[in-house]
C-alpha cells in the first residue's frame, strides 16, 4: 500500500517480528517507508500505522514531537477517525 505525507509518497509494508526487531511500526523517512509487525492483530497494525503517520508529520512539519505527545496525536486521530467513518485507511 501507499499513502501520501505531506506531499511524499510513503510505502506501507508488513514484516516478521524478527525483522522488525520487537517493535510494532517503524517510520523510515529517508527511504519513505513504514514497517508494521505483520504479527499483530488488523486493529494493532492500523494503530501502529497512524502512529508512524504522526511520526512522518512531525518529522516533515519540524514539531520534534515527543514519544508521548505521538501516542497521544495517535489516540486523538483514532478518536476523529471514529467521529468520520468515511474516512479510513484500508489495511489488508
Amino acid at each position: 500500500m501507499k499513502i501520501k505525507i505531506a506531499g511524499i509518497d510513503y510505502s506501507i509494508v508488513e514484516k516478521t517480528s524478527e525483522e522488525m526487531e520487537g517493535r510494532i511500526g517503524l517510520a523510515d523517512f529517508n527511504s519513505q517507508l513504514i514497517s508494521i509487525n505483520k504479527d499483530h492483530t488488523t486493529q494493532t497494525k492500523k494503530i501502529a500505522v497512524y502512529h508512524e503517520i504522526i511520526h512522518i508529520l512531525s518529522e516533515a512539519y519540524n514539531l520534534n514531537l515527543t514519544e508521548t505527545q505521538v501516542k497521544i496525536g495517535t489516540h486523538a486521530l483514532i478518536a476523529f477517525l471514529a467521529d468520520n467513518s468515511n474516512f479510513v485507511v484500508e489495511y489488508e
